[in-house]
């Protein structure tokens, strides 16, 4: 993978400079490739300060990503892939820096994420269990066993709410 050479510039601040100095410097593109992300995601995410303004080439103004920024990147990425909310997000990247001050904060957001996940996990099974039971249902159909599929779905009353409960908590919740 190539590299871009480290943007100069006339003014910059001291966190830029030290990000210069410490390694390569990737485009968007290669940081999307690297990140997992589209670079319509990066780019939102800089506009909304999910993510720090990036370093620019002051010849093209492209974006130019440091090896501190991809690793920032593979967090969001992670914490993206659970679901965590942007705001959410914004918080636990915002509260790293103050390191075990921070901790017991941390520690409920990422607790809090584990809950939904836990109720989308249940919500998923409820899912798969309605969806068992239909193919269930059209075997004794397609087997011309009406006896057997009224049977099925007569006994399956619970399955069948859980699964409507499921689908119907995200439109109300």
């Amino acid at each position: 993978m190539t590299t871009i050479m480290q943007p100069q510039a006339e003014t910059q601040t001291d966190q830029t400079q030290t990000a210069q100095e410490s390694g390569p410097w990737y485009t968007i593109r290669q940081a999307s490739l690297m990140s997992g992300m589209p670079e319509t995601t990066l780019r939102y995410y800089e506009t909304i300060g999910i993510i720090p303004p990036i370093a620019r080439d002051p010849s093209s103004g492209h974006r130019c990503y440091s090896q501190e920024d991809l690793d920032l990147l593979e967090t969001i990425s992670c914490l993206s892939a659970t679901g965590m909310s942007l705001e959410h997000m914004r918080e636990y990247l915002g509260n790293r820096a103050a390191g075990a001050q921070a901790a017991g904060r941390q520690i409920e957001l990422l607790d809090e994420q584990g809950r939904r996940l836990d109720q989308r996990m249940a919500d998923l099974q409820a899912r798969k269990r309605y969806v068992q039971l239909k193919i269930q249902y059209w075997g004794h159909v397609r087997d011309h066993d009406q006896a057997g599929a009224t049977e099925l779905i007569n006994q399956s009353a619970q399955i069948i709410e859980a699964a409507k409960r499921s689908g119907n908590e995200r439109l109300l919740g």
